[in-house]
């Protein structure tokens, strides 16, 4: 446990050296790097305690990876920090997936949030641990223990009410910060928030490695395999009553939508750029809805036929979902969320196939196969040049129809730079004094990135703009 317990404090040091005011970049896949070689000792001590069940949960070290390799080649500002989230929840999966696997959605969703949360209870004997084994290493005393552990407890009271002090009285706090910039500039701020950042580090992937060994392998399941069941005339009449509200409707949009008929006293146009968000949301809730039907106490062959003719008309509502999303965006142009929108819809479309394979057999392991497909989808999309195809087709729209946002694609990311660079030498756009000097702004933002920060779609902005701002 000491080695584990100095890779945990090196990985922090070395965390706040990459990112402490620093942008997003190379520096992600330098962290992943070393994280996941750390891990793999973990696991190793997982594999030796006859901990791991799965090894299917170790393919998530692919999106893990590739997720990574997207802060390096793209610049987009919402996968940038969404996409944070998306790779601490995947270390959450693959720990669950190769230590607790299961196909049922409640015991899933505990246990996804027990090893997200639960490690802030454990966070004191995780501290006494580390204790332990650095005074051992130390080779201190029964006192010299004691000391240690006083100083763990003391500290971070005296690091608190400092700050408070300093926050509550300016005079104090200015000798305190003279006193810091005489080492090289140092000031007190800069020290404090990163010491919070290396003890946030610290404290939060300790305290999960000595939850996940010492607590939850341990843990009781307390779902049973006699999951509460649904009356299925209940589930019979649901399906009825809504494959029923689905015929009527889908005959509507495949009338409207594709034969252009009864719209008599409606602008088609105005009809088709409608409603595309609410048929996403039904899409997903008839999913929910065809989960729970195999909850039923009898799997009868007529609510098998129900579901399957639900699976069919949900397919017709996403493509009517997907045409009413392409008249808008042909409309008003390409913005990420729409072009998310599309997305989903097509995730949706795909997860109707082992949907309608666990209709018909509700033995195989739906959840499995939901979190594939999503990942896949998700990866893909990370790795492609959202905000380089936006701009692009909504310059090529300005072109046909001359209507274009300008003041949409100047956003935070650089991907789209080199699109920009070409509209503002487009002698008959408006907006040029607008374009050259967001693209003088951006310049100076990134010109003087530093070797962790470095992107490749930075590195090209910067290349693409010295062309453009320099004739």
């Amino acid at each position: 446990m000491i080695n584990l317990i100095f890779s945990i404090l090196i990985l922090s040091f070395y965390h706040s050296f990459l990112f402490y005011h620093n942008q997003l970049g190379f520096n992600i896949l330098l962290f992943i790097i070393p994280l996941l070689i750390f891990l793999y000792n973990v696991f190793f001590i997982f594999d030796r305690k006859r901990m791991i069940h799965n090894r299917f949960g170790l393919l998530f070290l692919i999106p893990i990876i590739l997720l990574s390799i997207s802060y390096f080649i793209y610049d987009n500002y919402f996968f940038q920090w969404f996409n944070i989230i998306i790779i601490t929840l995947t270390f959450f999966l693959m720990y669950l997936f190769t230590i607790k696997p299961t196909s049922y959605f409640s015991t899933f969703l505990s246990n996804l949030w027990k090893i997200a949360f639960y490690p802030f209870s454990y966070f004191e004997k995780y501290y006494k641990l580390a204790t332990e084994a650095i005074s051992s290493f130390l080779k201190l005393s029964d006192f010299g223990k004691r000391k240690m552990k006083s100083i763990i407890v003391v500290l971070p009271i005296i690091i608190i009410v400092f700050l408070l002090l300093s926050s509550a009285d300016v005079i104090f706090s200015s000798i305190f910060d003279h006193f810091f910039k005489l080492f090289k500039g140092l000031s007190f701020d800069n020290i404090f928030s990163r010491g919070i950042q290396i003890a946030i580090i610290f404290t939060y992937l300790g305290s999960s490695i000595y939850y996940i060994l010492y607590v939850f392998t341990k843990e009781k399941e307390k779902q049973s395999k006699e999951d509460k069941k649904i009356d299925h005339y209940t589930i019979k009449i649901l399906l009825i009553s809504l494959n029923v509200l689905y015929v009527i409707f889908d005959f509507i949009q495949i009338r409207s939508l594709i034969f252009h008929q009864g719209l008599k006293h409606i602008h088609y146009a105005e009809y088709a750029r409608s409603g595309f968000f609410q048929l996403m949301f039904i899409s997903l809730i008839n999913i929910i809805i065809l989960l729970l039907s195999k909850k039923a106490d009898k799997d009868t062959n007529f609510n098998k036929m129900m579901s399957s003719i639900m699976i069919f008309l949900t397919f017709i509502i996403i493509i009517s979902s997907f045409m009413r999303m392409y008249m808008y965006e042909s409309a008003y142009g390409y913005t990420l969320l729409r072009l998310l929108v599309y997305i989903i819809l097509i995730t949706e479309a795909i997860l109707l196939i082992p949907t309608f394979i666990y209709v018909l057999n509700p033995k195989i392991n739906i959840l499995k196969y939901y979190i594939v497909i999503v990942y896949i989808v998700y990866t893909l999309l990370s790795l492609s040049p959202v905000d380089s195809f936006i701009a692009k087709n909504n310059v090529e729209r300005y072109y046909k129809k001359g209507k274009i946002d300008v003041y949409y694609l100047l956003n935070s990311s650089t991907d789209n730079i080199p699109i920009l660079c070409d509209l503002y030498q487009d002698e008959n756009i408006e907006q040029k004094e607008l374009l050259r000097s967001y693209l003088q702004n951006t310049y100076n933002e990134i010109k003087n990135d530093s070797l962790v920060e470095f992107n490749l779609s930075r590195n090209r902005a910067v290349k693409e703009i010295e062309k453009v701002i320099t004739k």
